[in-house]
């Protein structure tokens, strides 16, 4: 097996890939939620996103860009996901089902390694993160009705935790942080990814060198 490959499965035995974690709390531990929000949520928005990873020589992670017209995030980077359906086979079913409706890669052709443990976002969402391997011959296509534009982003840049920073942002005169990746996709171009997405690869990252 490839070394990434037996990292990866490594990767979810690490204590921190079983943790709950609250992301904006972390960073802004004097804040009771985020100055985006008029109130705290009542409750949280459970959700599944899928890692997928393509298995070539220099092994990527399938990310999209959500369109500007959906109800949530848009215009954001993001690792292909949502909201559970009631014919979703739990969670893991869930990050398949959307990973094949917004770019294309049936759940056929992805392997499952397992799940990283809630990620709890500023704006209401708990995310659980799907760790799975994509066979390389895989078509991805972009549902324009969700996605602007998928890409891919070397494993290797993601996984380096150099690439991942802190960055500040004011809201309404309110000062806080979040996490942030700034990295080259795999055609060279620059991607910053943050928010909730670049919280779960925070994770991803810490864990693969455990």
């Amino acid at each position: 097996m490839d070394r990434w490959k037996e990292r990866l499965r490594a990767s979810l035995a690490a204590p921190i890939a079983a943790q709950e974690r609250y992301l904006f709390n972390e960073l802004n531990p004097d804040l009771v939620q985020s100055p985006i929000l008029k109130e705290p949520p009542r409750k949280p928005r459970e959700a599944a996103v899928l890692i997928g990873i393509r298995a070539t020589d220099d092994p990527t992670v399938i990310m999209t860009l959500r369109a500007p017209t959906m109800p949530s995030h848009a215009g954001q980077i993001s690792l292909p996901g949502g909201t559970p359906k009631e014919d979703d086979d739990g969670l893991i079913g869930t990050a398949l089902r959307e990973m094949d409706e917004e770019v294309g890669v049936p759940p056929d052709a992805v392997d499952v390694l397992g799940h990283f443990g809630p990620h709890h976002g500023g704006l209401g969402y708990v995310v659980t993160p799907v760790l799975g391997i994509v066979d390389p011959d895989t078509e991805v296509i972009a549902c324009p009705r969700e996605v602007s534009e998928a890409f891919e982003v070397p494993l290797r840049s993601l996984a380096d935790p150099e690439n991942h920073i802190i960055e500040e942002r004011v809201f309404n005169e309110v000062t806080y942080n979040m996490f942030a990746v700034p990295v080259a996709d795999s055609t060279g171009a620059h991607r910053n990814i943050w928010g909730l997405t670049a919280g779960i690869l925070h994770t991803m990252a810490k864990a693969y060198h455990a």
